[in-house]
C-alpha cells in the first residue's frame, strides 16, 4: 500500500477514535454532544458561539485569543496521541481569557505540561476537573492544586514526577471527590495509609501496572470509609496507546 495512503488512513482512524472517545466521556459525565474540533483560525471563526465543548489539541497558540468568543465554554480537550501540542504557554493563554463556566480540561498525555501550566490554570476559578495522566507535573503542582484550586476530580496516574509527598497533599484536599493515581512506586502499606488519609474522596482508581498490590485488602479499607475503589493494571495513558 502507498505510504501516503497508510498515513491518511492512520490520521482518519485517530480522528474517529478521538470523536468516539470524547462522546463516551461526555456521556459518562452527563454532557451533551461531543466537542467541536477546532484546528485552525478559520474553524474557530466559523464555529457557533454557543459551543460549550471544544477539542483544540492542535490549535496554534496564536489563535487562542479567538476562543474568547465561546463565553459559555465548559469543557476543553487538549489530549492527543502525539502528546506534544499542549504546552504551558497555551494553558497560560487559556487562563487569560477569563472563562467563568469552564470546569473541565483534559490534559492526558500532554507531556510538555509542567507545574507552570498548572500554576496558570489555578487562575481559572471555575475549574473543577483535571485529567493529567502522563504530564510532566511534580509535587509542586499537587501543592498548587490543593492550596489554590477547588478541584473535585484529579487524575495524575502515570505522572512519574509525582511522589508519595504529592499524593499525601492531594489526599487531604477538602474538595477532591474523585482521585486517580499510580501506585508503582508505593508499597501496599503506603497505599492503605493514603486511603485512610482521604479527607473527602468518595471515588478512587489506582493504576497498578506491575500488579504488586493486594487489591482486595485495599478495597476492604476503602469500603470501611464508604469509598468506591478500583485497582486496575491500566490507566488512560496505557489505554490510549493500546487503541492506536
Amino acid at each position: 500500500m502507498n505510504t501516503n495512503h497508510k498515513f491518511a488512513r492512520s490520521k482518519v482512524s485517530r480522528t474517529i477514535f478521538r470523536s468516539l472517545f470524547a462522546a463516551i466521556v461526555l456521556l459518562c459525565i452527563g454532557a451533551g454532544p461531543y466537542p467541536e474540533p477546532l484546528s485552525n483560525r478559520h474553524q474557530v471563526l466559523a464555529a457557533k458561539r454557543s459551543h460549550d465543548s471544544i477539542d483544540i489539541w492542535n490549535l496554534p497558540l496564536e489563535d487562542y485569543a479567538l476562543l474568547s468568543k465561546f463565553a459559555g465554554l465548559r469543557r476543553i480537550w487538549l489530549d492527543s496521541e502525539e502528546g506534544t501540542f499542549a504546552t504551558d504557554e497555551k494553558l497560560k493563554a487559556l487562563a487569560e481569557l477569563n472563562f467563568t463556566n469552564l470546569f473541565y480540561i483534559n490534559l492526558n498525555n500532554c507531556r510538555l505540561v509542567s507545574d507552570n501550566g498548572i500554576q496558570a490554570l489555578s487562575n481559572i476559578r471555575s475549574l473543577k476537573e483535571l485529567p493529567l495522566e502522563g504530564t510532566a507535573i511534580t509535587d509542586k503542582a499537587c501543592e498548587v492544586m490543593t492550596s489554590r484550586m477547588s478541584l473535585t476530580m484529579i487524575d495524575i496516574a502515570n505522572c512519574p514526577g509525582v511522589t508519595k509527598m504529592g499524593l499525601e497533599k492531594l489526599a487531604k484536599s477538602k474538595t477532591l471527590e474523585s482521585f486517580e493515581f499510580s501506585a508503582d512506586s508505593l508499597t501496599q502499606e503506603e497505599v492503605l495509609a493514603l486511603v485512610g488519609a482521604f479527607s473527602n474522596v468518595t471515588w478512587c482508581e489506582i493504576v497498578d501496572t506491575q500488579r504488586n498490590l493486594d487489591a482486595n485488602a485495599i478495597k476492604e479499607k476503602a469500603a470501611e470509609r464508604k469509598i468506591h475503589m478500583m485497582v486496575r493494571p491500566t490507566g488512560a495513558l496505557q489505554e490510549m496507546r493500546l487503541y492506536h
